[in-house]
């Protein structure tokens, strides 16, 4: 047996999310003072009443078996009780994984320079529940109404918890003792995903909650690295890659509708738009999770040239066209550090390539004609249309929230994060403590970058759909600090 190694893990877990709101909104007697009882009452006002909780109860285990410090298989399991399953067909959901790594530079005879080599791969499920209060009748507080109302979708118990499957292959080295490299592809399927489909009016609801869908996700992770001394000189650096892909595979186009028992027909999913903008977010099989449309486009002739037309001027029409993903298709960091005795510097830059993004800000301001962009086609008498130029207010004004004009490359390079500290002698202190100060900044230089905004903020703090879109958001913000450590 002293080939052999055994590890076991067992544990459970409560997890216990209770909300709670009760309030009131309208006009105030004192203007700014917030309070309840500086509420106008005797004018426009709305009692404001929600909660709900959650609970999740879960056990999982953890197994490891190793063999000659060679070969280790692991194999995880975990079933959860969440409360969001009430009423349901399925009370709870269970999800494993499996896993199998081999350091294949203690199995065989290897080349000096090949310090350390290990392969991996792994097999994963995970279940995610759906919102909650989809699986039963609900009364809802109507604020414009002043009531409770019942709800307008038909409760579905035959939903299920959504699963993502997924894979993983890779490796980890180790070369002539200060190159590292490790590399990582997998892929993913997401089930069981949340649809609406409509139902008839005279059924007392509008629509009912049903699943299908499969989003795929493929991707690589990629970093080396190269770490070494000599004397008191240290230098290290490193860089990252990781290039993701997704595609709509299927959408609820075929799933079966449970009132009526009909296939439901769905293409595609209009998920959101983009404030003002014509710009919406549109899944289709075949697509990605990130893919926006515009809807608008100035009018041309039969001739393709943009029709300017004598009488009326420029003139939009309805027509829809692809703008591209808000998604990056890389991700890319290097990080560089180097030391001299008790000093250290440290450099980090961020890369994004790839996506789009979209400002609701420009369109406004070029119409205003606030916008330097506005001010320099002024400057040149206009911009030009075919063999004419059209007066800056003419154009920008009739292009006002037509995303097509206002979309940009989300490619962007920059200084993420700069970093000095000095490590002060023992000696100073007779070697009782230590003592380090450092300064740090971050977000310092936007190397480059063509859109008018930082496409890496987002205009929601909860969705993932508005990244790279601004709507009058706040530039995005340099940091400076400075810390220092104690050592005892």
């Amino acid at each position: 047996m002293d080939d052999w190694s055994f590890n076991v893990n067992v544990g459970a877990s409560l997890n216990d999310s209770q909300y709670e709101m009760l309030g009131y909104s309208g006009g105030l007697i004192i203007p700014n003072f917030f309070a309840v009882h500086n509420i106008d009452f005797d004018k426009a006002w709305k009692s404001k009443e929600e909660g709900w909780h959650d609970q999740t109860q879960a056990v999982f285990a953890n197994a490891e078996v190793g063999w000659r410090s060679m070969i280790y298989l692991t194999a995880t399991g975990r079933n959860d009780w969440d409360s969001r399953l009430a009423f349901s067909d399925y009370k709870s959901f269970f999800y494993p994984s499996v896993g199998l790594s081999a350091i294949l530079t203690s199995m065989f005879d290897t080349p000096d320079w090949l310090n350390f080599l290990k392969i991996r791969g792994s097999y994963t499920e995970v279940g995610n529940s759906y919102d909650r209060f989809m699986t039963t009748v609900t009364y809802p507080y109507d604020e414009e109404g002043q009531r409770w109302s019942s709800s307008t979708t038909y409760p579905n118990t035959k939903l299920k918890p959504e699963r993502t499957k997924s894979w993983e292959f890779g490796f980890d080295a180790k070369l002539l003792n200060h190159i590292s490299a490790n590399l990582t592809y997998y892929r993913s399927n997401t089930y069981n995903q949340t649809f609406y489909a409509k139902l008839s009016e005279s059924s007392g609801y509008t629509s009912i909650p049903i699943q299908s869908g499969n989003i795929m996700n493929e991707g690589i992770e990629m970093a080396l690295g190269y770490n070494n001394q000599w004397g008191d000189i240290s230098f290290s650096t490193g860089y990252t890659l990781t290039w993701n892909r997704n595609e709509v595979k299927r959408l609820a186009d075929g799933a079966i509708n449970y009132v009526t028992g009909e296939l439901i027909e769905m293409p595609e999913l209009s998920v959101l738009g983009y404030g003002t903008t014509d710009a919406r977010l549109i899944l289709r099989v075949g697509g990605s999770m990130g893919d926006v449309y515009g809807q608008r486009l100035l009018k041309r002739d039969l001739n393709g040239y943009i029709l300017n037309d004598p009488a009326t001027g420029l003139s939009m029409e309805n027509q829809e066209v692809y703008l591209g993903s808000i998604l990056p298709k890389v991700n890319m960091g290097w990080n560089t550090g180097l030391g001299y005795k008790g000093l250290q510097l440290g450099l980090t830059f961020t890369a994004r390539l790839g996506g789009i993004a979209i400002s609701e800000t420009q369109s406004v301001l070029d119409a205003a004609g606030v916008s330097q962009i506005s001010a320099d086609i002024r400057d040149a008498g206009g911009i030009p249309i075919n063999q004419a130029k059209i007066p800056a207010q003419d154009y920008f004004q009739t292009i006002k929230g037509a995303s097509a004009y206002y979309t940009y490359s989300a490619t962007n390079v920059r200084l993420g994060e700069l970093s000095l500290s000095y490590s002060l002698p023992g000696k100073w202190f007779k070697d009782k403590i230590g003592m380090t100060v450092g300064f740090v900044g971050k977000n310092l230089w936007m190397i480059y970058c063509k859109a008018p905004f930082d496409p890496e903020i987002t205009s929601s703090a909860t969705s993932n759909f508005y990244q790279s879109f601004d709507a009058y958001l706040l530039p995005s913000t340099r940091s400076f600090g400075f810390n220092v450590q104690f050592q005892f």
